[in-house]
């Protein structure tokens, strides 16, 4: 039986996202991002839509590799300024009833006891309608905006991570016994402190002991997703994830790299079926495909390439300001952000030329271009011949495009079968694998109490 579509919007807390300058269109509503009313109407557009979840990406520090400043960055408002995610999906939970909610946190800053509180408690919030995408931060500029002296190694901050994904495991899964909190007003006790161990942990990296803070939450430990595409992040999605963001330019690059985290989990010792994946889209839909490719035209008159250029420059740690036109981008190894590295140099010799004509409305993403049987057709293609299982919708102007997508492409799936109409019940974990609880063959499951 085929596999439902399942879709996630994909966003960050600034004025361009993807589709950079694209905040300049006239009917781009990005100018309003500082207000609760432009986040509360986005949230209620996709649930309208039935997305399984509001994907919301983050980065500390600013993109300021190009030309060695922030300056195209800020200019463009090409990532930047940014929004703390946590603020925002917390607000949107507050007018949905079933949309699922994703933040980005990084796993390199901060506190195993500080994140798990926060976490706990925005689950608590959300009715367990959260998930966290796991990131170890890429940019030099946030390493010393959090008070480090530069960036960690690629592979050593994956390696802190670890252990930090343990310190709160242990939080949430083992502090806390099922059937500790009794909430007894006859008997006046709100928790069993027989249920309740004090986790005293120790590593290399963080070190604490702690009564988990807030009692466990619908969830206990939110749906976990990544997207490291590099070799050392595929053993960490193998690891943790139960949920992968993956980015290529064919469907064959993309079944290609689901195949290798499936085997990764395989030696892990986990059900590698049980891992969801997920490729982001720019979607360009119209009546027909005449009218899309004129949307897709009079979109690209807004575009910024020194927008598109600061960011990728950012993430893919090389200044590209450095390259003429016509130059095929070269490899050059460091500590950014491995994923968009490789997919524009090993993955195919692009030119800032061929950057600029192809994915200056869709950054990383791929884009779909075409009347709503055009975009139904070429997104189940990339269903059954990548082995994902739904795609990351980016903005591109706010909040019409999304719309577009919503009123045209959404019946067309559903009337193919292939995109549900109603939402199931329950928490996100629930809503996407059945259960509630954290499989017992990952490393979280095993702490569980």
């Amino acid at each position: 039986m085929p596999k439902e579509i399942r879709l996630n919007v994909l966003e960050q807390g600034n004025p361009s996202f993807q589709a950079f300058g694209l905040w300049a269109h006239p009917r781009d509503k990005a100018v309003d991002y500082l207000k609760l009313d432009y986040w509360l109407n986005y949230a209620r557009l996709a649930e309208r839509g039935l997305f399984d979840n509001f994907f919301m990406a983050d980065v500390y520090g600013m993109p300021d590799v190009y030309q060695g400043k922030a300056d195209g960055a800020l200019r463009n408002g090409s990532q930047a300024p940014s929004l703390d995610p946590s603020v925002i999906v917390t607000a949107m939970s507050t007018v949905t009833t079933n949309l699922c909610f994703t933040m980005t946190g990084s796993a390199s800053y901060e506190s195993p006891y500080s994140f798990a509180r926060r976490i706990s408690t925005m689950d608590h919030l959300m009715n367990g309608r959260l998930g966290w995408n796991i990131v170890t931060s890429y940019l030099r500029s946030g390493a010393l905006a959090m008070g480090r002296t530069g960036l960690a190694e690629h592979d050593l901050r994956y390696e802190m991570a670890d252990e930090f994904l343990e310190g709160v495991y242990r939080l949430w899964e083992g502090s806390w016994a099922e059937g500790a909190l009794k909430k007894d007003k006859e008997a006046r006790v709100y928790a069993d402190p027989d249920l309740i161990d004090t986790v005293d942990f120790r590593g290399e990296y963080h070190s604490f002991q702690a009564i988990a803070p807030v009692e466990p939450s619908p969830q206990r430990t939110p749906v976990l997703f990544q997207a490291g595409g590099s070799e050392r992040g595929r053993r960490f999605a193998a690891t943790h994830a139960e949920g992968v963001y993956l980015n290529g330019t064919k469907p064959e690059l993309v079944a290609a790299q689901v195949a290798r985290v499936r085997a990764a989990a395989e030696a892990e010792g986990r059900n590698p079926q049980s891992i969801k994946f997920f490729t982001g889209i720019s979607v360009f839909v119209d009546e027909t495909e005449e009218l899309a490719k004129a949307r897709y035209a009079d979109y690209k008159r807004y575009s910024s390439f020194e927008g598109l250029i600061s960011m990728m420059s950012g993430a893919m740690g090389i200044d590209l300001s450095k390259y003429p036109l016509d130059e095929p981008i070269v490899y050059q190894k460091n500590d950014a952000n491995q994923s968009a590295l490789e997919m524009f140099t090993r993955n195919n010799a692009w030119t800032l030329r061929q950057v600029l004509d192809e994915k200056a409305l869709c950054g990383t993403n791929v884009a779909f271009i075409g009347s709503a049987e055009q975009v139904a057709d070429e997104m189940i293609r990339w269903m059954d011949e990548a082995d994902i299982d739904g795609f990351n919708i980016a903005r591109i102007v706010a909040h019409e495009t999304l719309e577009n997508f919503i009123d045209m492409v959404v019946p067309e799936l559903q009337k193919r079968g292939r995109y549900k109409t109603a939402y199931q019940p329950g928490t996100f974990r629930e809503k996407l694998f059945g259960h509630r609880r954290i499989d017992s063959d990952h490393l979280a499951g095993s702490f569980s109490r």
